[in-house]
């Protein structure tokens, strides 16, 4: 299938699908250790400075993406896994401090380019104007010019910014690390080897700084061979695909033979998640109607940790409905006990709801059933096209706006609506939602422009919030 990702994406579907690819074929375990040499298989880099740099980058990406514990096994050799392999496989129980944790995203040290921040910098755009405004505002004398620009001293500057502010022609800008410029919430700093950290107490796991990371340092453990193992044990498993999914397999690639696509890769069943949102929209409705305090919505995992954690007197206002994913989990698991629920989305921090509700047994990303189609060399386009079901308002849910909108049309009572689209227009949003009054609803997305710019989608989300507008006729 032909979808033109960045690099880093690139490298990670092309992981993933050679993983997959020897698991299926049965020679994971034989082939596991060459895998670094197969996909780095030059003597000159690729992406950085040394091939073998790449190549040990590579191997601590593939041990998050088998789902081990980074931290326990940064040391080993891939071949001192493949006991521990063995046990997965079979489906035994391995020691548990080496297992992946409730983490949507870990840091590969090896591949962090520890990249400097908080640093002034004149760029060429410096034009030597007469005036030198940047050098006469500086308190420290940071600021000469030679050869026609202006230079900084990083040893004297302190990065107070005057000489930013008094720039003209925006020539002097602040370099910030993507990863900590991405988050929202100030949990991801340089450590003292200069390498990006993750401050769990802070993280609510929405994974901007794996989508911002332009070094692939911040990666997201994937469920991927977890779950074909339950399709080569024959157990009974359950594909549930979020609204979001809509055109992330490229054009012409519609809704129903994505859905199709599903029983193609082995699944037993292929439901739309958008059948859970409509059930939240009624059940949100409802409690919107005869509650009598405002309410924000419950159905980003993100947003709900961040009220957790960055606003904890605001968590009484939470709805008390259960998550689209978790409605319809639950409702299949009602129907049998059996089920295998596996959750597709762009969503990392469906993996920590999964951990901590149990229901859901494994979170799949897009990136992952693209490197599994494309390992099975399936053509979506060849496949039949099933019937999709869904309200447009279930569906609607992947885009900002989506949620309230739903609650809105199925509620007879009339509302004051707030947004925070995006973690980062938390502390505003609540600004305002706590001068609120009883009739208001809050609406949170952890993403800002919804789950179609999660940090996990493949394709352009201006393309699916057009789609789903087309979804209404």
């Amino acid at each position: 299938m032909s979808i033109k990702l960045n690099s880093v994406k690139e490298l990670r579907k092309l992981t993933l699908q050679a993983i997959v690819d020897l698991y299926e074929n049965g020679v994971l375990l034989e082939e596991l250790t060459k895998l670094p040499k197969m996909l780095l298989s030059g003597e000159k880099p690729v992406y950085r400075d040394s091939i073998y740099r790449e190549r040990e980058i590579l191997k601590q990406r593939i041990k998050v993406y088998l789902n081990f514990n980074i931290y326990k096994v940064r040391d080993m050799e891939l071949f001192e896994l493949l006991d521990l392999l063995k046990k997965k496989f079979n489906c035994e129980k391995i020691p548990a401090e080496y297992e992946g944790r409730d983490h949507a995203v870990e840091v590969i040290e090896e591949a962090c380019d520890q990249c400097p921040t908080g640093q002034y910098y004149a760029t060429d755009l410096c034009r030597n104007c007469i005036a030198h405004s940047c050098e006469s505002i500086c308190p420290k004398d940071a600021i000469t010019f030679s050869k026609g620009r202006a230079i900084i001293d990083a040893e004297k500057c302190v990065g107070c910014g005057l000489c930013e502010k008094a720039c003209d022609y925006s020539a002097i800008v602040k370099l910030s690390r993507p990863c900590e410029k991405a988050c929202g919430v100030g949990a991801i700093k340089a450590n003292e080897k200069g390498v990006a950290s993750i401050d769990r107490s802070k993280c609510v796991s929405c994974g901007a700084c794996h989508s911002a990371c332009p070094f692939g340092a911040i990666e997201s453990p994937t469920h991927l061979i977890d779950v074909v193992s339950h399709i080569k044990n024959n157990n009974k498993v359950v594909a549930m695909f979020a609204p979001s999914i809509i055109t992330q397999f490229g054009a012409g690639i519609t809704l129903e033979k994505i859905k199709s696509l599903f029983l193609e890769l082995g699944f037993n069943r292929s439901v739309e998640v958008a059948l859970g949102a409509d059930m939240v929209i009624n059940e949100e409705a409802n409690e919107m109607e005869t509650r009598e305090e405002k309410m924000t919505t419950s159905c980003c995992p993100a947003f709900y940790e961040y009220i957790k954690l960055h606003q904890p007197d605001m968590a009484k206002y939470i709805s008390h409905v259960d998550s689209p994913m978790m409605a319809l989990a639950k409702k299949l698991k009602e129907e049998d006990s059996e089920y295998k629920i596996v959750f597709i989305g762009p969503c990392t921090a469906k993996k920590v709801e999964a951990e901590k509700y149990g229901i859901v047994d494994n979170v799949l990303t897009f990136t992952d059933i693209l490197s599994w189609t494309d390992a099975r060399g399936i053509d979506i386009k060849t496949l039949a096209s099933d019937k999709i079901e869904g309200s447009y308002d279930g569906w609607n849910f992947a885009k900002s706006g989506g949620v309230a909108q739903a609650v809105v049309n199925r509620c007879e009572k009339e509302l004051q609506l707030i947004q925070m689209d995006g973690i980062k227009e938390g502390a505003q949003a609540f600004k305002q939602f706590r001068l609120a009054k009883s009739n208001t609803l809050l609406e949170g997305m952890g993403c800002k422009g919804g789950c179609i710019c999660g940090p996990s989608v493949i394709q352009k989300p201006l393309v699916a919030k057009t789609m789903l507008t087309k979804l209404k006729r």
